[in-house]
């Protein structure tokens, strides 16, 4: 008889996706990884939904299900009753609106083992409406956190999800996400994989990520949210290697120029605009301005976002015309796929 592997406990956070959920309870269910805990977290609130009756039906059928019903408080929240009730040895995610491959954490567990790695992720595809969208598919690399912060930056691999990822479940000891802010994960993984120190990734695609709504409307509504997740980041990165600095000068300095060109194009001048959001671009611009100084010897800051920022600074009205043609563009192109 063959040893029992370590235990994997699959972590599901379950909010108003009961269209989508027999699908990710379904691909969590047909693992090929043979020891599993399935840990369902469904949301209650005021919206009435089927979902904590559809993880009970399935929970009744499966033992390897665990049903933990809660308030509805956000994803930060949800996430952490979840790993309040891991009890495996390693922890992987897979959220209620997306689904997995069935090999997806047998090979993430292999590739993890196979590299003394902490940590283990895979490449997604992007899950549109009308079309699958995969990565593109590299070498796999044996990665410090200093290499992954730097590929964050750059946008070229994989990102601060969960959902891509196997965690040794010791990573959390101590880690909960913060459960008052939007993209809790920006906040937690960074350190995460700062405390693994060994990160393997291979760019197959495992895991398919639903592209849910109006992806210019969440690029819109997220901003700020972005910029204040980033900053948190960009100073943990850079505390750990300096040499990062100016990466996450223009990793910044786009976030920055993204929220100001939202500013000028959905909330200047209209019913929509607020002494809040006014101060919030005036700290925007400061940011743009301030960062002149560093800007000469930084060779990571291109030449688009410099004429953005000299846009921004000197030619508002232009920026935001050039900004409405692009998003008009997008939105005609978008249409035609």
């Amino acid at each position: 008889m063959s040893e029992m592997r370590p235990k994997i406990s699959l972590i599901s956070i379950i909010y108003d996706v009961e269209k989508y959920l027999p699908q990710a309870i379904e691909s969590m269910q047909a693992q090929t990884y043979d020891n599993l805990e399935i840990i369902l977290v469904a949301g209650e609130g005021k919206k009435q939904t089927k979902d904590v009756e559809i993880c009970r039906s399935y929970a009744s059928k499966d033992p390897r299900i665990k049903v933990v019903v809660t308030p509805a408080k956000g994803t930060g929240d949800a996430r952490n009753k979840g790993l309040d009730a891991v009890t495996g040895d390693y922890i992987g995610f897979v959220d209620g609106d997306d689904w997995a491959e069935p090999d997806m954490f047998e090979k993430l567990y292999e590739n993890l083992r196979s590299h003394d790695a902490r940590v283990s992720v895979c490449g997604k595809y992007s899950e549109y409406d009308d079309r699958s969208e995969a990565d593109l598919q590299k070498e796999l690399r044996v990665m410090t956190p200093s290499e992954c912060f730097e590929m964050m930056l750059r946008g070229t691999g994989f990102f601060f999800h969960c959902w891509d990822k196997l965690f040794e479940a010791s990573l959390f000891d101590g880690v909960r996400f913060p459960d008052d802010r939007y993209l809790e994960d920006r906040y937690v993984i960074g350190g995460v994989l700062k405390a693994a120190g060994r990160v393997v990734y291979d760019t197959v695609p495992l895991y398919h990520y639903r592209v849910r709504g109006n992806s210019l409307s969440r690029v819109k509504d997220m901003a700020e949210h972005n910029v204040d997740a980033d900053t948190v980041f960009c100073e943990m990165a850079c505390g750990e290697d300096a040499s990062l600095a100016d990466l996450a000068d223009s990793f910044l300095l786009y976030d920055h120029l993204t929220c100001i060109q939202n500013y000028l194009l959905y909330f200047r001048g209209r019913e929509t605009d607020s002494p809040h959001m006014q101060e919030r671009y005036r700290e925007h611009l400061k940011y743009v301005k301030d960062i002149g100084r560093r800007l000469g010897g930084n060779k990571e800051i291109g030449r688009s976002l410099r004429i953005k920022r000299y846009m921004a600074l000197y030619a508002p009205q232009l920026l935001a015309a050039v900004t409405r043609r692009h998003v008009e563009q997008l939105a005609q192109t978008n249409k035609f796929q």
